[in-house]
Parts: C-alpha cells; structure tokens; sequence
C-alpha cells in the first residue's frame, strides 16, 4: 500500500511541475482572473443569480445552485481541517506561487469543489449554456494548479467533493 502511496504522491507532484511549469502571459492573466472569480463560489452564485433573474423568477433555479455550491465549500472546506496537507509552495520553498497564497490546507480544493457544482447544477438547470458553464468551472479548476496554489489530488478531491454533493442535491430536488 505504501508503494502505491508513493506512487500517486510521486505522479501528483511530477503533474503539478508540469502544469505550474507552463507560463504564458496571456494565459496567466485567464488563470488568475479565473481563480478570483471562484473565490468561495462566486462566480457560480452569480451566474445562478442573472440566470434566476433571466428566466422567470422561479425559485428553485436560484436555490438548488446557491445549496450545491455552500454545500460543497462547507464540505471542503472541513475537509481541509482533517487532512491538513501543505500546500505546494510549502512543500518545495523554490515554488512561487503567481498570487496571493491561501493560508488553509491545500487538500482538497474548495475552488474546485465549487466549480464543479456550480458548473454542474447550472449545466442541469439550463442545458443550452453547459459547454459554457463546464469550461469555466474547468478554468477555475486548472487554474489552482497553474498559479501554485494546490497540486493535482487536491483539485480532483474538490472536483469529486463538488459533483456528489450536486448529485446528491439534485436528486433530492428530483432534477434528475
């Protein structure tokens, strides 16, 4: 079990070299614009919001998405308290992370959690924009990696965390 441990840690470390490895100017200024935007959910509070308000007023178009997203911030972000992992940055001193480093766990990533329900609830809730929504909700997750603020495992932990608690709350208000 160890050597698998390894493994993963290993491979979780040579593919956040790679990604934090990759500078472009242009991309750097996405990655970071991105990265903003997802802070605590936001970007996805504020699509549900305009899309709430662009399509009837209906209740439940602005709830499910708002419960998704606090719930897997809430989530991931106790997880943090568990797991305690040393962000990138830490772990490798020559590491400058491209913006202002989090003090929390690295482990998983709540910008990644709530990408993923955010860009999931609104894909199921308005079908027509989820290419759109997908995209960004993977900017936001790529982004984490690419400014040095979280390796790899973090962000699939907090893309995971994200999509069942969509699913779950989905479910529950029978959307799908």
């Amino acid at each position: 079990m160890k050597g698998i441990a390894r493994r993963i840690r290993d491979l979780d470390r040579a593919m956040f070299r790679a990604v934090f490895g990759t500078k472009w100017a242009p991309l750097t200024s996405v990655m970071r614009a991105f990265t903003v935007l997802g802070t605590a959910g936001g970007l996805w509070g504020f699509l549900a919001a305009v899309a709430f308000a662009l399509t009837g007023l209906e209740p439940s178009r602005l709830l499910i998405p708002w419960i998704c997203i606090a719930a897997s911030w809430t989530v991931a972000e106790g997880a943090k308290y568990l797991f305690n992992r040393a962000r990138p940055f830490i772990w490798d001193t020559e590491i400058a992370p491209l913006i202002k480093t989090p003090s929390s766990s690295s482990f998983p990533s709540g910008h990644s959690a709530t990408a993923a329900a955010g860009a999931l609830t609104l894909s199921f809730l308005y079908p027509p924009f989820a290419p759109l929504l997908v995209a960004a909700g993977l900017l936001v997750v790529i982004s984490r990696v690419y400014l040095g603020v979280h390796f790899p495992v973090d962000v699939l932990a907090g893309v995971v965390i994200g999509t069942a608690t969509s699913a779950v709350v989905l479910a529950a208000a029978e959307i799908v």
